[in-house]
């Protein structure tokens, strides 16, 4: 090694010098040293140049310290020690010392094969150069890294000031960059410490714990330590620039000055030197490209070459070989950095570069080029350097080949042996079996290169995965992805493949996701051409296997391979996969994967005769039985076919309206069957309703984006963008998927901000111009949708609400502008009372006003509670009341009202607003009106909780418990069994239940036969929930009091209906468990009357009661006795009961047994 180099292994020796160790230097340093043998005596400075020269680190970096503690530091030591590059060896400053590489880190790059051949450590040298390899590797990585951060910050070094007519002028604060924040504050660390300042730099440091203030390394620039705060404060006056001189001349104006006609032409011609200059680079990165093209032709000779002198060793290597091998790498490494130092120089073309730097490096590298292809021509005979056939240095392998040429045998022994001779001596002692097939694709790995190493991993894998267990065989997915996407042979990339998809029985979902992960970077690294012919075939000939979780993994596939095929293959070959996977699949979880990726799909086919079949599609995956299916389909199919409906112009007239019209047939099809049978109840299809309401709300976000997007102001969209509007978007409901976000639908949040402020600003004006979309919402959307809502009925609490659902998303997507201008007029016109409603005795005309219908529910629950205002819930407040007064005025049906209440409980912060309605009409002049409320009460308590029932609710039954009007008295006795089924405080229990006996004991009520008749009913209901001391002092011993009195009533009709209500009682409280004493005293008796009636009014249910007697009778004597039975126990009971109530079902109609009377 000559005169030492340059250290840094980030700057090029053709770089601009650095305070280190130069040419120059070196020589004062000897002329220094020759002087000081002389006269022996050293300055400071040579001393210190003299210590690094000979190499003496640790010594100099002792005198450094010694210096700075007397305070006289020395520059060149100080810039040394702050230089990184300075300690950064390349491999020829390192031993040759045995090196055992771990085998816990291997890539193609560094993969070591000779190291499991049967004379394990005899590669040492191999070992070790490949080690070197990968040091070299990661040294000129941290050199790339430091030298693009270091240039980085010197680019924007300028931008921090501004030339304004010559006078610098600092510009705006610009925000800091990490490295310069971190050498800034490593500059003020050591001003506070120098000045004494301790305290402030610990705090200081605290505050900037991320940063190590003791060494310059941290900050991480390509530099060395910049001097102190100090100097550069005093320095900074010699960089000032000179202010030009300047005058005012008032108003006079001068188009064109001599000063700037002159820097005119001054300019011109420097362009044109530059001009000229560039063309000359050009030049010159042109003839650098050939050089480089005749490199690697002959790079690419002197790997055939090394492919035909390849030779197998056996044994271990001297150390002569090993070093003959690191001057080999050396020769190999000058080769790599003069075609990358060539390569460097063709791509550099920035005129602002110097011309003559680049001409002389350009000239450097082309002649070092010849030079070093001429050494490696004349050696090419000793050493060869591994590379792909194509001669690709990015591929290189790091292993090298030494042929048994007579200098390397002079190297590595004095003996001279024939080549004839070595070569049988060689074999005998390494025999390699053709037998055997793993020793001999072992053999094949000495010198392979990257396509040998694929065709090998094909060969070997179809041997290695059965081998594997199920459990472990997903680790090998990579390997199989990279060896089928790099294999020439197609054939045996099919056979990859089909291992592949078959390579775990029963895949997971997350053996699943992994295999279609790497299915997609096959498409992506292969294309679509090989996706088509080589993929999909797999896919196909797994659409019928026998397992479910193979059957899913195909149609996984076909959704995450869609965005990589052609659109032709799309709507023909994948959509009939699936569509033959929807039908003819029995398992849910495969239809489920199918219809997701049917969503992918849909996404991206742009044949337009499709979107029918699409349709089709989707009609039947909402009609599937699995409710997985349904909701897969309505939160990701329905969302993507919705999509291409807009884009198509088919979203109102044809998605939309096949929705709506699935709900009127269901509709018009129940009040056909309701008017056939003459029954109350409207048969409607429970199911397939709420899956058609619940495609409709999915689809109310599209149709929002449908029509604000198409109004006659779109074209002021842009301005509306460019004034960047706040729109208080959160008013909108929260979306079922992200599919229909708005702001996912809409394109982005300003987008949808500036649609939303342009379209409530139009339809706010008095009159404005409507447009298609608009109108097809307000004049056949809701409409029908009310007309759907009349036809609906009231029986089935989810179609209510989902009803209600539909128009509470339908009110707060389109605004409250909307909801106040276009759909309230709506409802308040279809409620309005004609003349003919106007009687009060006329019930039969009452039961078809639309305030009896589920129009009351929506209108509450649905438009006037979507917006939560003051005026809004006054509105929602006054129409209940009118509502509530109009249904007790006209005594008609109070369902509509309940099913009101219900929903707008189900929300807490409606309890308060109902319990001030109530209220209202428990103050309320008409009986009617008071007992109305006293219903609700029901409802009331068991929607909100104990300490509003405590506070609101109980006060108000008291207050109706005392009313005059029997009527409203009799009406609290539902909600006071309410109370006991629903609320566990035991005091209002005791007054619930001194209200009960009030009824049940008092005289006055003893002849009122509504009051018995409630009475007996909410007893029936509340008895097997009630407390046992309530049942067994109350309940039971009235019941047999109201049965004696039963067996003497004269009225027929009274003697049936109260018979009746008594045998729903008694079977309800059989399946209680009653103690002896008063199953004697009460429950016997009772049971006997009422067998008197049954035999008088129903004798076809006598029989039950006999049993239950018979039953009771038995448990009695069993106790008595002693040993009684085992199945005489509650349930046991229970069974009887029922049992014999099945075997009357021969002898009259049961099925109304225990329907309550209304």
């Amino acid at each position: 090694m000559a005169d030492v180099p340059n250290t840094n292994p980030f700057l090029d020796d053709e770089d601009v010098e650095k305070p280190g160790i130069t040419a120059t230097g070196e020589n004062d340093i000897e002329s220094q040293a020759a002087k000081t043998s002389d006269h022996h005596e050293l300055s400071l400075d040579a001393l210190a140049a003299s210590l690094l020269k000979e190499n003496f680190v640790l010594t100099a970096l002792e005198f450094h310290t010694e210096l700075l503690e007397t305070g006289r530091e020395i520059p060149r030591l100080r810039d040394y020690f702050s230089n990184p590059g300075n300690f950064e060896r390349t491999k020829d400053e390192f031993g040759t010392a045995s090196l055992h590489r771990t085998s816990s880190i291997q890539t193609f790059d560094s993969l070591d094969f000779a190291r499991y051949s049967d004379d394990g450590g005899g590669q040492v040298d191999e070992r070790v150069a490949v080690l070197e390899f990968e040091l070299r590797k990661a040294q000129e990585t941290i050199k790339s890294l430091r030298a693009s951060l270091t240039q980085e910050a010197e680019n924007e070094l300028g931008s921090t000031e501004q030339v304004n007519e010559g006078v610098v002028t600092l510009g705006q604060e610009e925000a800091i960059k990490p490295m310069d924040k971190k050498a800034i504050n490593f500059l003020i660390n050591e001003y506070l410490l120098l000045q004494n300042y301790k305290l402030t730099a610990v705090t200081f440091s605290e505050e900037n714990e991320d940063q190590d203030f003791e060494d310059w390394d941290d900050v991480g620039l390509n530099m060395a330590r910049p001097p102190s705060l100090l100097h550069l404060y005093k320095d900074y006056g010699n960089h000032a620039t000179p202010v030009m001189s300047t005058e005012d001349f008032h108003c006079q104006v001068e188009l064109e000055r001599e000063e700037d006609q002159k820097v005119w032409e001054e300019w011109t011609d420097l362009k044109s030197q530059l001009e000229s200059k560039v063309a000359d680079l050009e030049n010159q990165i042109d003839v650098c490209k050939k050089e480089n093209k005749s490199l690697k032709s002959q790079i690419t000779e002197l790997y055939d070459q090394r492919s035909e002198n390849q030779v197998i060793y056996s044994s271990a290597p001297s150390k002569k070989h090993s070093i003959s091998t690191n001057q080999d790498n050396d020769c190999t490494l000058g080769v790599d950095n003069s075609v990358n130092n060539c390569n460097e120089e063709c791509d550099r073309t920035d005129v602002t570069d110097s011309v003559k730097d680049s001409d002389s490096k350009a000239k450097s590298v082309i002649n070092g080029d010849q030079s070093r292809d001429r050494d490696i021509s004349e050696g090419s005979s000793e050493s060869v350097v591994v590379l792909d056939r194509n001669g690709s240095l990015d591929d290189r392998s790091p292993t090298m080949t030494i042929s048994p040429t007579s200098e390397s045998t002079e190297d590595t022994s004095k003996r001279h042996l024939t080549p004839t001779f070595r070569k049988a001596l060689l074999d005998v002692c390494f025999h390699v079996s053709k037998d055997n097939r793993i020793v001999h694709e072992v053999s094949q790995i000495i010198g392979a290169d990257r396509d040998h190493i694929i065709t090998m991993l094909a060969r070997c894998l179809p041997h290695i995965v059965p081998n594997v267990l199920l459990a472990k065989r997903e680790e090998l997915i990579p390997l199989i992805l990279c060896t089928a996407m790099l294999h020439p042979d197609s054939k045996e990339r099919d056979k990859l493949l089909n291992i592949l998809f078959n390579l775990i029985k029963k895949p997971d979902e997350e053996q699943r996701q992994m295999i279609m992960t790497g299915c997609v970077a096959f498409a992506q690294h292969t294309g679509s051409a090989r996706l088509i012919e080589e993929l999909l075939p797999q896919c196909w000939e797994q659409i019928n296997h026998k397992y479910p979780e193979r059957r899913i993994l195909v149609a996984e596939a076909c959704g995450a391979l869609a965005s990589y095929l052609p659109t032709e293959i799309l709507s023909s070959l994948i959509l009939s996969m699936l569509q033959q996977m929807m039908v003819d699949d029995k398992e849910a979880e495969v239809r489920e994967a199918v219809v997701r990726s049917l969503g992918i799909l849909f996404g991206f086919i742009s044949d337009t005769d499709k979107y029918t079949q699409g349709c089709e599609l989707l009609w039947t995956s909402l009609k599937d039985p699995s409710e997985r299916v349904v909701m897969t389909a309505l939160h990701v199919f329905l969302p993507s076919l919705a999509v291409w409906a807009d884009e198509l112009d088919k979203l109102q007239h044809s998605l939309i309206h096949s929705v709506v019209r699935d709900l009127e047939e269901l509709v018009k099809c129940a009040l056909a069957a309701q008017k056939a049978s003459n029954s109350t109840h409207i048969p409607l299809n429970e199911s397939r309703f709420m899956n058609s309401m619940a495609a409709l709300q999915e689809l109310i976000s599209f149709l929002y984006v449908s029509v604000i997007k198409t109004g006659p102001y779109s074209d002021r969209v842009g301005e509306v963008l460019h004034n960047v509007v706040d729109v208080d978007i959160s008013r909108f409901p929260k979306p079922s998927s992200i599919l229909s976000d708005l702001k996912v639908v809409c394109g982005d949040k300003d987008q949808l901000s500036a649609l939303v402020h342009l379209f409530e600003n139009h339809i706010g004006k008095e009159w404005f111009e409507p447009w298609d979309s608009f109108n097809w919402v307000v004049n056949n959307l809701i409409p029908r949708l009310l007309e759907v809502v009349l036809g609906a009925g009231l029986a089935l609490p989810k179609i209510v609400n989902s009803l209600c659902r539909c128009f509470f998303l339908l009110s707060r997507t389109f605004g409250k502008v909307f909801v106040e201008k276009r759909l309230r007029p709506k409802f308040i016109e279809l409620m309005v009372l004609t003349d003919e409603h106007t009687d009060h005795r006329g019930y039969a005309a009452a039961k078809q006003m639309s305030v009896t219908t589920c129009v009351v529910p929506v209108y509450a629950a649905g438009v006037l509670s979507a917006f939560n205002s003051e005026e809004d819930r006054q509105q929602l407040s006054q129409f209940l009341q009118e509502i509530l007064c109009t249904l007790s005025m006209y005594q008609a049906p109070l369902d509509s009202l309940k099913a009101a209440f219900t929903e707008l409980s189900s929300t807490h912060s409606n309890h308060e607003l109902l319990l001030t309605v109530l209220w209202d009409a428990v103050v309320h002049t008409s009986p009617q009106v008071r007992a109305t409320s006293a219903r609700l009460f029901e409802l009331m308590v068991k929607g909100v909780g104990e300490n509003l029932i405590s506070t609101r609710v109980f006060p108000a039954l008291v207050t109706l418990g005392t009313d005059p009007e029997i009527i409203v008295r009799t009406a609290t006795i539902p909600a006071l069994g309410a109370i006991i089924e629903n609320v566990s405080l035991v005091d209002m229990l005791d007054r619930v239940y001194m209200q009960f006996v009030t009824f049940m004991d008092d005289r006055m009520y003893r002849d009122e036969h509504e009051v018995n008749i409630e009475l007996i009913r909410t007893l029936a209901r509340v008895g097997p929930n009630a407390e046992p001391r309530f049942r067994d002092d109350l309940i039971l011993p009235r019941l047999a009091f109201v049965a004696l009195n039963n067996n003497h009533q004269q009225n027929e009709r009274k003697r049936t209906e109260v018979a009746l209500q008594l045998f729903e009682a008694y079977s309800a409280l059989s399946c209680c468990f009653i103690n002896d004493q008063l199953v004697q005293e009460a429950m016997l008796p009772g049971l006997r009357c009422l067998k008197q009636d049954m035999a008088a009014v129903a004798p076809e249910r006598e029989e039950v009661v006999s049993s239950i007697i018979k039953d009771y009778e038995a448990k009695v004597e069993g106790s008595r006795s002693g040993n009684m039975p085992s199945n005489h126990g509650p349930e046991d009971v229970k069974s009887r009961v029922m049992n014999r109530i099945k075997d009357t079902t021969s002898k009259a109609n049961i099925s109304n047994i225990f329907t309550r009377k209304k």
